[in-house]
């Protein structure tokens, strides 16, 4: 009885997986140059469209991301447009290149949130046609000669490149040495800053989408977004908090304890009143307490790096 327990468990294991790719939405994306042809430096246009389920979540690629050979010149974002269930976002991005190879392509990666899930989405590559506008000479072009070359063995200069890397050595650990706090708190001040971007982001996306679906599931994504951003703003595992954990260690604000409670009824008591301003005003008290905790960690870290 007992080995069948086990085979049954490790049965369970295996098929959990196939199980949790099985319940993530339909969705297709597809991206395509608006040209089939762009000279050197000129720009050209590229439409990325994804169609999905309304309770997934696509985040298109933005100024961070390599576009390589092109570079990005500006993109235009176009609001979400739902019909029939299925919700569509574009995007145009304008780009250009320098390269010089004669067929350039591209291919764009994108996230798609389902959930506890984070799926990366790819687009068939689509290329353009590099135009030449300058014709390039034969190769066979008869070259003249009339000095006999001889050959040289190349030897390693050890005590050259010995002194240069000791040279770089103590520049390098110089400049660490005058300015490494400095860069160190410029690194931890700009992914705060990028963190709080996104958490804002992503939060006032899903706050929308449950003020204009009034579905819990928004609801339940917007707070698991709020307590996973300030476990790693705060560097404490709120995530696993209770509301009454989550209020205590925040010293019984009364923001956090009645906004959390008023969501917690609005969700595990699967009701939504028909006026949703009471949960999506608990939502904003959120939102601005994130805010709030975000300038006091930020400010902390530059009254430290000042006080050394």
């Amino acid at each position: 009885m007992i080995r069948l327990i086990k085979k049954g468990g490790w049965l369970a294991l295996w098929l959990f997986p196939l199980v949790t790719w099985a319940q993530l939405p339909s969705i297709k994306m597809e991206g395509y140059f608006l040209q089939d042809s762009v000279q050197l430096g000129q720009s050209v246009k590229y439409i990325l469209l994804s169609r999905q389920a309304v309770q997934a979540e696509v985040v298109f690629p933005d100024s961070t991301f390599s576009f390589a050979p092109f570079e990005l010149v500006r993109k235009e974002f176009f609001p979400t447009r739902t019909v029939r269930g299925i919700s569509t976002d574009s995007t145009v991005y304008t780009l250009r290149t320098f390269h010089l190879k004669p067929v350039q392509h591209l291919q764009l990666h994108a996230r798609l949130f389902f959930r506890e899930d984070t799926l990366q989405l790819n687009t068939l590559p689509d290329s353009v046609v590099l135009i030449q506008n300058v014709k390039v000479p034969p190769d066979d072009l008869p070259l003249m000669t009339n000095t006999q070359l001889e050959h040289v063995a190349d030897k390693f200069n050890y005590l050259y490149w010995g002194l240069g890397l000791l040279a770089g050595a103590i520049f390098i650990g110089g400049i660490w040495g005058l300015f490494g706090n400095g860069i160190l708190l410029r690194y931890n001040l700009y992914v705060l800053r990028k963190d709080q971007s996104q958490f804002q982001y992503r939060f006032q996306t899903s706050k929308d989408r449950f003020r204009r679906m009034k579905t819990l599931d928004h609801l339940e994504r917007a707070i698991t977004l709020w307590k996973n951003y300030l476990t790693k703003l705060e560097d404490e595992e709120i995530s696993s908090f209770t509301t009454k954990e989550i209020t205590t260690y925040y010293e019984e604000d009364e923001r956090v304890g009645n906004s959390l409670k008023i969501c917690d009824r609005a969700i595990y008591g699967n009701i939504i009143s028909d006026d949703e301003t009471e949960v999506a005003d608990a939502l904003t008290k959120l939102a601005e307490f994130a805010a709030l905790r975000y300038v006091l960690i930020r400010d902390s870290l530059r009254h430290v790096a000042n006080s050394r």
